[in-house]
C-alpha cells in the first residue's frame, strides 16, 4: 500500500538533493548543505521501514495495513511539501527579481525545509515503533501457525495420509476444454518411458485451473491404478517445512512430538520402494521444494512429482526438463460459454444465451472469472434479474471482479509482490484496457515515477526489464511481441481481470482517477495519476485534483488540440501523444514529456524542468534540453541549435539526429550514448565522427540520398566495437551486397537490419565468402531488398537464430545451407515469393531431420504466383509505395 509513495519520495530526495548536479536554485539558496544529514537520514529510514513492511507482509495482519496507510500518507505529505517548496522558490525568484535580503531568504528557506524533514523523521520513527510492537505481538502466532492458511486459487484440497481426499469426490469440478491438457499431463505421468523420478509442472496465472486439472488427473482411474502411493500437499506462498511434512505424512500419534528431521525420515521410509505420485499444489518458490526434495526417494521405478505454480521460474528450476512442463491455456469462446452454461445451471434458451454471451466474453477465457460470474448468475432466476445484472457487469470495467473470491485471488497475487514490483504493477492501470504497452516506454515512465533507477552495475533499462520479466514469470502480463533477437520483451498486454484490479486498487489507494466521460464524479481525495479516455476533454475540469497530481496520461484526442496545465504545478509525467502544450514555464517537476507539438522550439522551453528524463515531440525541437543532467532520452523531428558546452553524463538515446549535427565537437559532448538514429540527407560524410561514441550499442542510419556511397560509412562503423544492433535504411542508386560482408568484423554484432531500396542497376547478388563469419549474429532482417541470388554457408552465420525477410519479392530461394544452422529457430517471411516460402519449409523439414524440433516458419501475406511475370519479376502495377512510408522504426 505504501510502495508507491515511499519509492516516489526516496527518488525525489535523490533527484532534488543528492544528485551531483542539483537544481541551480537549490544551490543558490544553499538549502542542501544545511539539511544534508536530515535528508540522508530520512532516505535511510524510509528504505529500512519499507523493507520491514516487505518482510512482514506475509502475515496479513490488519494492523500492518493500518500502519502502511499511515506511512503512505506521511510519504505523500512530505513529498508534496518538498516539491511545493521548490515551486515557491521559483515563484519568489520571479516576483522579487533579485530584490530583498538574500542571506535572510536562505536562512528562512533552509529552516522551512528543515522543519519538513524533522517532522517527517518523527512520523517515520513513530510508525517504526508501532510496527515493531505489532511484530512482537504476532511473532508467537506466526511460530504456532507456521504459515498462512489462505486458500489457493482453485479451491484447496486437503489429503489424509493414505492419499485419499478428506472430502467427497470432486465430480462437481467441471473441466471444460481441458481434455488435451489432461491427456498431456497423464502421458507425462504414466506413459513416458523414463523410470527416473521426474518432476512435472503445471504453470499458469491464478484462476486458470491448475489445481482443477491436477485434481482430475490425480483422481483418474489409470493414475490411481498405476501408482502405489498418492499424496497431495498444499504448499501455498508462505510455505512451512514442518506443515508440509505433516500434510504428506497425515495424522499420526507421534507427529507433534517429532522433530523436522524425524518427520522427513518417516516420509522417506514410507515412500521407499513405492511407485508414488506426489502433488505439490500452489508452489511459489524453490525453497519450498528444497525443504522436502530429499524426502522423495528415486528408486528408478517411474515415480512422479506433480507441481502447480504461478511462477514460470519455479517450474523451470524445479521441473525435470521442458518436456515435463505444461503451460495452461485460456478457454476459447465456445469452451468459455460451455463452462458458464454448466456452472450457471440455466436452460439453454435463446434469451439467456443472448444475455450471457457478452458476459462470458468479458471474462476473456479465464476459467476462474467465468466460474465466479456463473456462480453469481446461478442465484438469479428471472430474466429481468439477468438483464439488470448483466448490464451492470458489462458496463463496469471491474465486471468480473465483483465477487470477493475472485478479488481475493488477485489480491493474493498482488500482495505477494515485493514493494518495488507492487508499485510497477499498479502503474499499469494508467493505460487503457487491452492497451499494448511498449516495454521501453514503460521503463522510462517507471523511471519518471521513481519506481526504477540505475545502479552502479545496472542501467535503469536493465532494472526495468528485470521487473517486466518478473511480472511475466508471475503470469501477471502476457507478452505480445519480443524484440528482433527474441531476447527482450518488446510489448505486452495485461489481462482484463488484472488490469481491472490495478485500476480498482489504484482508486482505493487514492492513486488513480480515470476520466471516461465528461462530468464524471471526482474523487474526494487528491490523486497522483489521471488517465483521460475521452476525446475533446477540458483538463481544467480536473482543477480540484491538481494539487497532488503527478501524471496525466491522455489516451484519446485529436492532433491539433493543445492543453494548458498551469494549475498542475507538481506534474512530472505528461503522456499526451496527440496534443500540443503551451505556457511551459510552470512545469518545474516534469520528468517525462511526450507531446505532439510545442509553441516555439527556438527558445528554452521547460527551462526549469531540471530533472527532465524523457522528451519526445513530433516536430522540431532544441538541443538546449541537453542541459538537463538527468535527460536519458530525446527525440524530435529535427534538432535546432547547438549542443551544450558541457559533457552530458546520462544521455543514452537520441533519435532522429541530422547528420550535420554529428560534428566531432558535438559528439564528444554525449560520449555515453547507447543508441542513436542518424538521418543522412546530404553528401558530407558524418560517420567519421562516430568514433567518439565508443559506448554505442545500437546505431540506425537512414540514408535518403540517391547517389550516396556507403563503403566509407561501413569502414567508420567498424571503429565502434560495442555495437550490438545495426540498422541501415538505404535509398540508393547503387548498392553492392558484398559491402555488407565487412560488417562481420564487428566483434559484438547480434542484430543486423537491412532496409534497401535501390535502382534496377544495383547488385542483386549477395555472396558471402567462406572466410567471412558473423560470429555473434543472432538476428538478420532484410526489408525491401532487391536481393535475387543469395550464396551463403552455415559457417557464415554459426549462431543465427532468427531470419526475417520482408518484401523480398525477387528472392525465390533461401539457401539450403540454413538447414545446417542448428541454432536457427525462426524464419519469418512477409510478402515474399511463394517459392521462397517453399524453400523455408524445406529448411524446416531438414532441421527436423537434424533433430532441431524448435525451428518454425511463419509466413505472412505471401504473394500469389499470378502476381509475378514470366521472368519471375514482381509486377510493378501491384507495388504498394505506401509501404515505403511506413517502414518499421
Amino acid at each position: 500500500m505504501a510502495c508507491v509513495s515511499v519509492n516516489s519520495l526516496i527518488r525525489t530526495l535523490e533527484l532534488e538533493f543528492l544528485q551531483p548536479h542539483p537544481r541551480p536554485i537549490l544551490q543558490q539558496m544553499e538549502l542542501i548543505p544545511f539539511n544534508k544529514d536530515l535528508i540522508q537520514s530520512l532516505k535511510a529510514k524510509l528504505g529500512f521501514l519499507i523493507q520491514l513492511f516487505d518482510e512482514f507482509r506475509m502475515y496479513g495482519v490488519e494492523a500492518i495495513k493500518d500502519l502502511e496507510t499511515k506511512l503512505r500518507d506521511v510519504a505523500f505529505r512530505v513529498e508534496d511539501e518538498i516539491e511545493t517548496h521548490v515551486v515557491d522558490l521559483y515563484k519568489e525568484a520571479d516576483e522579487e527579481m533579485g530584490q530583498g535580503d538574500t542571506e535572510a531568504k536562505k536562512t528562512q528557506h533552509s529552516h522551512r525545509l528543515c522543519h519538513v524533514l524533522q517532522h517527517a523523521i518523527e512520523d517515520i520513527d513513530a510508525i517504526k515503533e508501532e510496527l515493531e510492537k505489532v511484530m512482537m505481538e504476532y511473532k508467537h502466532v506466526v511460530a504456532v501457525q507456521g504459515r498462512d492458511t489462505t486458500l489457493d486459487d482453485d479451491e484447496l484440497v486437503k489429503m489424509d495420509g493414505s492419499g485419499s481426499s478428506n472430502h467427497a469426490s470432486h465430480t462437481e469440478d467441471i473441466m471444460v476444454g481441458k481434455n488435451n491438457e489432461f491427456e498431456a499431463i497423464r502421458k507425462m505421468l504414466i506413459q513416458h518411458p523414463s523410470k527416473q523420478r521426474e518432476v512435472v509442472s503445471i504453470q499458469g496465472m491464478g484462476g486458470i485451473g491448475k489445481t482443477t486439472l491436477a485434481r482430475q488427473v490425480y483422481e483418474n482411474r489409470s493414475i490411481v491404478s498405476h501408482f502405489d502411493r498418492r499424496l497431495w500437499v498444499i504448499v501455498s506462498q508462505h510455505h512451512n517445512k514442518r506443515q508440509m511434512l505433516i500434510g504428506l505424512l497425515g495424522p499420526k500419534d507421534n507427529v507433534n512430538n517429532s522433530s523436522d528431521e524425524d518427520l522427513a525420515y518417516q516420509l522417506y521410509q514410507s515412500l521407499k520402494g513405492q511407485r508414488y505420485l506426489i502433488v505439490m499444489d500452489d508452489i511459489w518458490s524453490r525453497e519450498s521444494w528444497n525443504d522436502v526434495n530429499s524426502c522423495f526417494p528415486d528408486d528408478i521405478n517411474g515415480s512422479r512429482v506433480l507441481l502447480t505454480t504461478r511462477v514460470a521460474d519455479v517450474a523451470t528450476c524445479i521441473g525435470s526438463n521442458e518436456y515435463f512442463s505444461h503451460q495452461m491455456q485460456f478457454l476459447d469462446q465456445s469452451e468459455s460459454w460451455e463452462l458458464f452454461h454448466k456452472k450457471a445451471c440455466k436452460s439453454h434458451s435463446v434469451e439467456f444465451e443472448t444475455i450471457g454471451r457478452p458476459i462470458v466474453e468479458k471474462c476473456k477465457g479465464l476459467p476462474l472469472a467465468i466460474v465466479v460470474v456463473a456462480g453469481l448468475f446461478s442465484k438469479l432466476n428471472k430474466l429481468d434479474e439477468w438483464k439488470n445484472t448483466a448490464n451492470a457487469l458489462i458496463s463496469s470495467s471491474t465486471s468480473t471482479l465483483d465477487d470477493e473470491e475472485c478479488w481475493r485471488i488477485l489480491s493474493l497475487s498482488y500482495s505477494h509482490l515485493p514493494h518495488n514490483l507492487k508499485a510497477c504493477f499498479l502503474y499499469l492501470g494508467v493505460f487503457p484496457e487491452d492497451y499494448e504497452i511498449d516495454a521501453s516506454n514503460l521503463a522510462r515512465l517507471w523511471a519518471a515515477e521513481g519506481f526504477v533507477k540505475a545502479f552502479k552495475n545496472e542501467s535503469f533499462e536493465a532494472v526495468a526489464r528485470r521487473y517486466i520479466n518478473e511480472l511475466m514469470d508471475r503470469n501477471l502480463i502476457h507478452v505480445s511481441e519480443r524484440s528482433s533477437c527474441g531476447r527482450k520483451i518488446k510489448s505486452f498486454r495485461v489481462h482484463d481481470l488484472l488490469h481491472a484490479f490495478c485500476v480498482r486498487e489504484g482508486q482505493n489507494q487514492s492513486l488513480l482517477h480515470v476520466v471516461v466521460e465528461s462530468g464524471s464524479n471526482l474523487p474526494q481525495k487528491g490523486v497522483r495519476w489521471i488517465r483521460v479516455s475521452i476525446e475533446d476533454f477540458d483538463i481544467s475540469a480536473l482543477h480540484s485534483l491538481s494539487k497532488h497530481c503527478r501524471s496525466i496520461i491522455y489516451s484519446e484526442g485529436s492532433p491539433i488540440d493543445a492543453i494548458i496545465l498551469e494549475s498542475f504545478s507538481l506534474l512530472r509525467v505528461l503522456y499526451a501523444t496527440n496534443f500540443g502544450i503551451f505556457k511551459p514555464n510552470v512545469y518545474i517537476h516534469l520528468r517525462y514529456l511526450w507531446i505532439s507539438l510545442q509553441d516555439d522550439p527556438s527558445h528554452s522551453l521547460f527551462s526549469n524542468a531540471w530533472n527532465l528524463q524523457t522528451f519526445r515531440v513530433y516536430e522540431d525541437t532544441g538541443l538546449h534540453h541537453l542541459e538537463f543532467p538527468q535527460l536519458l532520452y530525446i527525440r524530435g523531428f529535427e534538432f535546432k541549435g547547438a549542443f551544450p558546452k558541457s559533457v552530458h553524463q546520462n544521455l543514452q538515446v537520441i533519435s532522429r539526429l541530422l547528420a550535420r549535427k554529428c560534428d566531432h565537437e558535438s559528439l564528444t559532448k554525449v560520449p555515453y550514448l547507447k543508441k542513436v538514429t542518424i538521418i543522412i540527407s546530404e553528401t558530407a560524410d558524418c560517420t567519421k565522427n562516430l568514433v567518439c561514441l565508443q559506448q554505442l550499442e545500437s546505431l540506425s542510419l537512414c540514408v535518403d540520398i540517391w547517389c550516396y556511397e556507403i563503403p566509407e560509412i561501413i569502414n567508420n562503423i567498424l571503429l565502434l566495437k560495442n555495437i550490438r544492433k545495426l540498422r541501415f535504411d538505404f535509398d540508393l542508386m547503387k548498392f553492392d551486397w558484398k559491402v555488407i560482408n565487412v560488417l562481420s568484423k564487428l566483434p559484438r554484432l547480434e542484430v543486423l537490419k537491412l532496409l534497401v531500396i535501390s535502382s534496377c542497376y544495383a547488385s542483386k547478388k549477395w555472396e558471402v565468402p567462406e572466410n567471412v563469419k558473423f560470429c555473434h549474429l543472432i538476428c538478420l532482417n532484410i526489408w525491401y531488398g532487391n536481393l535475387k541470388h543469395w550464396e551463403v554457408g552455415a559457417h557464415n552465420f554459426p549462431k543465427l537464430e532468427r531470419l526475417f525477410l520482408n518484401d523480398c519479392c525477387e528472392l525465390r530461394e533461401i539457401p539450403n545451407s540454413f538447414a545446417e544452422i542448428l541454432t536457427l529457430n525462426l524464419i519469418q517471411l512477409e510478402r515474399c515469393h511463394p517459392f521462397a516460402v517453399k524453400s523455408a519449409k524445406q529448411i524446416q523439414a531438414d532441421q527436423l531431420d537434424y533433430g532441431n524440433e524448435n525451428m518454425v516458419v511463419i509466413e505472412k501475406y505471401t504473394r500469389q504466383l499470378e502476381e509475378y511475370s514470366d521472368e519471375g519479376e514482381f509486377d510493378e502495377d501491384d507495388s504498394d509505395e505506401s509501404e515505403f512510408d511506413n517502414r518499421p522504426t
